[in-house]
């Protein structure tokens, strides 16, 4: 891990970070689109032209190739990775909208509950909005608690890396102990003194295995996105997980 004390954090400008949320809120409501079989099947493919109309003519900066064949697929074709992309991209959303105040927490949830992502997904524009115009509305966290809210899902992301080779069991709680040790009197990551604790103050080594698999990929999908924020890597997508010493 690093010390975040010495990282050179120069956030992205705030037009950039308004293009990756609303662009990536735009694949989340394609994947809502896809999910969503109790409406008229015309309405719902009217819905995703729409939107990817929209995103050709608004979005073209902040996405990516295969992102843009997510949104220009036809209804009942997206492939499963395709609809967990989409998926994953709300995530990224709405770890972008805590870092320009769009979601109002003091912190991101350990497991999402679905909260942040309903509130970028109502913040977001979609058709036909100029997203340009939003820019003079946002308003990025200081360097200080980025880099706070960095370093936090650094460790997050780290402990869930933990235990997985059992040659190293022992070097693995060794070092969490120390961590643990380091972090005692900090308001950083949550522990009952022996691990970490995810919601309802449950132990991470205490958690179901799906439970625990999916906060590991959320982790890793926040803090990616949060290193891409501070100016860590040219897309959330291709920013690094854990940056080098």
């Amino acid at each position: 891990m690093n010390d975040d004390d010495y990282l050179d954090i120069r956030p992205w400008p705030p037009i950039e970070l308004l293009g990756q949320l609303v662009a990536h809120v735009a694949l989340g409501r394609r994947g809502l689109v896809e999910l969503d079989d109790s409406g008229d099947v015309f309405e719902r493919e009217t819905d995703r032209f729409e939107l990817d109309a929209w995103a050709k003519l608004e979005l073209t900066a902040w996405l990516t190739a295969d992102q843009g064949e997510i949104l220009d697929t036809q209804l009942g074709n997206l492939s499963e990775a395709q609809l967990a992309g989409s998926q994953d991209a709300l995530i990224v959303a709405s770890t972008i909208g805590w870092a320009i105040h769009v979601v109002p927490v003091p912190t991101l949830p350990v497991s999402t509950d679905g909260g942040p992502e309903g509130i970028v997904l109502d913040w977001a524009p979609g058709p036909w909005t100029a997203v340009r115009n939003g820019v003079k509305a946002i308003r990025v966290r200081s360097d200080e608690l980025l880099a706070i809210e960095r370093e936090r899902w650094e460790l997050l992301a780290w402990r869930t890396t933990l235990f997985q080779d059992d040659e190293s069991i022992d070097a693995d709680q060794e070092a969490l102990e120390e961590t643990i040790a380091e972090l005692a009197g900090q308001s950083l990551v949550e522990t009952d003194g022996r691990d970490f604790l995810a919601a309802h103050r449950t132990p991470f080594n205490a958690l179901e295995p799906d439970d625990f698999v999916q906060i590991a990929h959320e982790a890793e999908l926040r803090l990616k996105t949060l290193n891409w924020v501070c100016g860590f890597g040219e897309t959330p997508s291709t920013a690094p997980v854990f940056l080098e010493d």
